[in-house]
């Protein structure tokens, strides 16, 4: 049945419910990118402090931290659909109360909400999408998760550029309820994973959600499965805690190299530099579209270039893109300002495109495809955990950082972890595409001082 499901071909429902997963990505994006655009607003309607903004922009990521250790054991338990279907809800409950809030306490309380509910999606999406998709698209459809966070980051600086003209920042937060009503409905329809049921010992309900895939077995598939306890997982898949590790790694290094802080903080930055208003919106926004032109790149490559590759590229781009920035900042910090603007925004352009083209959407790649299906809902749990909370702790340093150390010094730091993050990718990250499913934990199943030798034989195939 497994090999059936690698082997299958990619038909209508099998894309549709990957889009429908995906969906949570947009939400994830439009989340992430509005409180860039709103926060010129709310800081003085709500006469917000340095923490008080630190904790309105960084506060959601912790408690999606949070959403995505409480969700890995829940799909483990009860499956993907129903948590999948409670995430939309959750979100449109809490998007709406954000966009009423009467104090900046109560903002800060909602959006961090939100963040629950992003952090429970990021758990589990990717993964379920993997257990749907044949071995040759995995990758492909996969990172349309990504293609849906970029396409919802563009989405919400569009929004707030249009809406900062009337500075109604009520309305960019509650028209993230819209997509998320959405959501709820069409999840409903969704399959269960198949693998889920089985690993469960629910032979017949597997058969319905196979023959939803278009595959129709008639004879017994599988004998149930005792389901076995944590440790008794690690004792028998060692590849567990290497996955949990180099995954991680790659998780933790796409947050902390500084996505966040352009699209977090981008209209800020830009403000420093005398564009004030809608005109750093505008900025931004014009930065991260063009980004989708590597993103949809990536979407082409990911099963026929690999996971290594794209990755390696990416970072090394980010390297480049920060050393702009590095100058930029210096210019700023010597007051020429017309050099600085013209650094910082093509910066900001080929980061965006470096970024979109091999680190993010293949950080989550892997996170969905690399855990044994059994330990796929808490692993992943644990791997989006480590990306909220390496995302919680660079952007909740920023604005200290920039106040005490000024931003020249910041890119610097950020330069010198796109250099590690690049280091680790060649020497630790083995290459996936087009390999089985249930296959792909036992490249991780080596010593880790193995894994460069493992890594480039793998790419060379």
């Amino acid at each position: 049945m497994v090999d059936l499901l690698d082997t299958n071909k990619v038909n209508r429902v099998i894309i549709v419910a990957s889009l429908i997963t995906a969906i949570g990505g947009f939400l994830f994006g439009y989340d992430t990118g509005i409180i860039g655009s709103a926060l010129p607003y709310v800081t003085p309607y709500f006469h917000l402090g340095t923490t008080d903004v630190a904790f309105l922009v960084a506060g959601e990521s912790a408690i999606a931290g949070l959403g995505a250790l409480a969700a890995g054991p829940i799909v483990d338990r009860y499956g993907r659909k129903k948590l999948l279907i409670v995430d939309g809800i959750m979100y449109a409950v809490f998007a709406l109360l954000t966009a009423i809030a009467i104090s900046g306490i109560l903002l800060i309380i909602w959006r961090s909400l939100i963040g629950f509910a992003i952090g429970a999606d990021t758990a589990i999406a990717t993964g379920y999408i993997s257990e749907l998709s044949p071995k040759r698209v995995r990758g492909r459809l996969a990172i349309i998760q990504q293609l849906m966070i970029f396409s919802g980051i563009t989405a919400s600086f569009w929004a707030g550029y249009f809406l900062s003209f009337t500075a109604n920042w009520r309305l960019m937060f509650g028209l993230g309820a819209i997509p998320a009503i959405i959501l709820i409905a069409l999840r409903f329809y969704l399959p269960e994973s198949p693998r889920w049921l089985l690993i469960q010992g629910q032979e017949e309900k597997a058969k319905e959600s196979l023959k939803k895939l278009g595959l129709f077995i008639k004879e017994n598939i599988v004998p149930p499965k005792k389901e076995k306890n944590f440790k008794e997982l690690l004792h028998d898949n060692k590849s567990i805690i290497n996955i949990i590790i180099i995954v991680g790694l790659w998780l933790m290094f796409q947050q902390v190299t500084g996505i966040n802080i352009i699209l977090y903080y981008g209209p800020t930055i830009y403000r420093y530099l005398g564009l004030t208003g809608s005109k750093g919106i505008l900025y931004t926004a014009i930065s991260e579209s063009l980004g989708g032109i590597e993103e949809f790149a990536s979407f082409l490559l990911i099963d026929k270039w690999g996971r290594r590759k794209l990755g390696i590229f990416g970072y090394s781009g980010l390297i480049f893109s920060l050393l702009l920035m590095v100058i930029g900042a210096y210019y700023l910090g010597i007051h020429i300002i017309s050099l600085s603007v013209a650094f910082i925004f093509s910066s900001m352009i080929l980061y965006l495109l470096f970024y979109h083209a091999g680190v993010g959407g293949v950080g989550w790649v892997l996170q969905g495809e690399t855990l044994p299906t059994e330990f796929r809902g808490r692993g992943m749990g644990i791997l989006a955990a480590i990306d909220w909370f390496s995302n919680f702790f660079i952007i909740y340093i920023f604005p200290f950082w920039k106040a005490s150390f000024g931003i020249f010094s910041f890119f610097i730091f950020e330069l010198i972890l796109s250099v590690l993050a690049t280091i680790y990718v060649i020497l630790l990250v083995p290459e996936t595409k087009g390999v089985p499913l249930d296959e792909i934990p036992r490249l991780f199943n080596k010593n880790l001082k193995r894994y460069w030798k493992i890594a480039k034989k793998e790419e060379s195939k």
